[in-house]
């Protein structure tokens, strides 16, 4: 590899995502792997984001998990920031008292939810990062689902965002599924319980019925999820667009050939 980049990897749910990330984890063994969860510099999926009176009154609240909540927990600058999947209890309490902390589900307003995304973008100076679901998965999902965004809201927003990227250092490989349909049918029935309730399938439509834009578009059933994902794609391509040559890059989800991968790094020139 030529110089060190900030590497983003994203893709629909089943396209294989976690298993790239692994792959480019073991090639690119100095750089540092964030993952869904993780305490992200950019990104604050399955994170509780708190001011410090929540956070405090927190330790209160949870006061048995007050030592594993204070181990994990890392401050930036007023916020305190809370990886809560990462912490393994069978109090499920901590889980949904958390959850509430969370800045993805409508729990902030859209001009927040915006202002806090940008700020930690503009405020990340890094390279050498590997990151899972961090562009498009988690933040696109808040603009088309709660935020009600238009799809000219949202490339708007991620023109803004790219504006604060160090693009010479961004690449971003996104997973595709030549079937979609099939993508999302595979992953129905591969993630089940032990019982063969497909709980992936059923948490999934539950989160698209519930948000607004679901509600409001009736998006209940299988040929709803494979709707609303179509659009996300076709938003995603859009930004894609926007980028300079050399920064984005679709590959065929769990048939590509990883030395074909690597050129994408490797035949890059140095500034």
């Amino acid at each position: 590899m030529t110089k060190p980049y900030n590497i983003f990897i994203e893709g629909i749910p089943g396209s294989g995502k976690s298993t790239l990330l692994d792959t480019l984890s073991r090639h690119f063994t100095d750089y540092r792997v964030y993952r869904e969860g993780d305490i992200s510099p950019v990104e604050l999926a399955w994170c509780a984001y708190m001011s410090e009176d929540a956070y405090r009154q927190s330790l209160l609240d949870l006061a048995d998990m007050r030592g594993e909540v204070e181990r994990n927990t890392i401050k930036e600058g007023v916020q305190y920031i809370v990886p809560y999947t990462k912490i393994k209890t069978g109090n499920y309490h901590f889980y949904e008292y958390m959850e509430k902390f969370e800045v993805y589900g409508g729990r902030k307003d859209p001009s927040e939810f915006r202002e806090i995304i940008l700020r930690r973008f503009l405020d990340f100076h890094s390279n050498g990062n590997v990151f899972e679901c961090s562009f498009f998965q988690n933040i696109i999902e808040e603009l088309m689902l709660y935020a009600m965004f238009s799809d000219q809201q949202i490339v708007d927003f991620y023109v803004e965002l790219a504006a604060l990227l160090d693009l010479s250092a961004f690449k971003l490989i996104r997973l595709v599924s030549p079937d979609i349909r099939q993508c999302i049918q595979t992953i129905k029935e591969e993630r089940v319980n032990p019982e063969g309730e497909e709980v992936w399938y059923l948490m999934m439509i539950d989160y698209l019925n519930r948000s607004p834009y679901g509600a409001a578009h009736q998006i209940q059933d299988f040929e709803g999820m494979v709707s609303h994902f179509k659009r996300r794609i076709a938003l995603e391509s859009e930004v894609m667009k926007l980028l300079p040559a050399g920064c984005c890059f679709d590959i065929e989800s769990k048939h590509y050939d990883t030395a074909d991968l690597l050129r994408i790094f490797n035949d890059s020139p140095d500034d």
